[in-house]
């Protein structure tokens, strides 16, 4: 009983920690890599998310795996609410991007990547998971225009100080 006690002071204390600091930053780690074809091959970087009282942040990288240029387009990158780890479909809201740090190439040759901070104003729900979304992009082998969802998942009330 003590002992728990114990946890569930440390848990308050840590939280008063990040309200107060006003920010807290997850550190994710998360690579992805979409295989549709020669042509369609694509690495997905997801460094860290920070989510503060003004927005969000994120670092990412996205590498072109193909034998053929991506094009990116819009840059409508942005934050996706779910409210499971398991549903890809239907977000409750997205949180779009308005800021990129460097601005993405407009395309990205063979073996080309692009790294940087994405931004967007909004702060996600702490009940609901959090995915990054990618694009739209375009390559000769498909050129409809696609984004990238990540597959990782990530509870926003679980957070690292």
């Amino acid at each position: 009983m003590r002992r728990t006690a114990l946890l569930l002071l440390a848990l308050c204390v840590a939280l008063t920690v990040a309200a107060a600091s006003g920010a807290a930053t997850i550190k994710l780690g998360w690579t992805e890599h979409l295989k549709r074809d020669a042509v369609t091959r694509m690495t997905f970087r997801v460094g860290a998310l920070e989510i503060g009282p003004g927005g969000w942040k994120a670092d990412v990288t996205i590498t072109n795996d193909g034998s053929g240029k991506v094009t990116v387009g819009g840059r409508q990158f942005a934050i996706a609410e779910f409210d499971t780890k398991t549903n890809f479909t239907k977000p409750s809201r997205v949180l779009h991007a308005t800021a990129f740090l460097p601005v993405p190439p407009a395309t990205l040759a063979p073996g080309q990547r692009w790294s940087g901070t994405i931004a967007g104003g909004g702060r996600p729900d702490a009940r609901l998971y959090v995915r990054l979304v990618f694009g739209p992009f375009a390559t000769s082998a498909s050129p409809t225009p696609f984004t990238w969802i990540t597959d990782h998942a990530h509870h926003v009330f679980t957070v690292t100080i």
